[in-house]
């Protein structure tokens, strides 16, 4: 029971700071002025987030690795909650429906959102563990 409650306090943790990073200001600037700034760009990325323009148009953000990954924990975490209600009312609809519907445990649940998690990244060709270097 202690690692559930320990993982719902890192959970809510990365949640809290995820709200406060997307609560601080963003700042503009020009595609060609972060790269030649780089330096300056990720010192303005750590106090919130960098958006390069192109033309004056928004093109892409900069922010620091931290954040990214808590908010892929974030997200992450709010859809396996949403899986996990919507398959309990999925249940309750089968029972109400049918009758009676075997019950599934929580580590049955929890293995068919890995498995589908794993599955999507492979057919994406894509890891939450691998960075894109260019």
């Amino acid at each position: 029971m202690k690692s559930k409650v320990t993982s719902t306090d890192d959970q809510t943790a990365a949640l809290l700071r995820v709200a406060s990073y997307l609560g601080r200001p963003q700042k503009f600037m020009a595609v060609g002025d972060a790269r030649a700034e780089l330096r300056r760009t990720l010192e303005l990325a750590a106090k919130g987030s960098v958006v390069l323009t192109t033309h004056g148009e928004p093109e892409a953000a900069v922010v620091p690795f931290t954040a990214l990954e808590d908010m892929r924990r974030a997200l992450l975490h709010l859809l396996v909650e949403e899986m996990g209600s919507s398959f309990a009312r999925s249940k309750e609809r089968a029972r109400s429906q049918r009758g009676d519907a075997p019950a599934s445990s929580e580590e049955e649940l929890e293995a068919l959102v890995g498995e589908a998690v794993k599955k999507a990244r492979r057919r994406n060709g894509k890891s939450s563990r691998k960075v894109a270097r260019g």
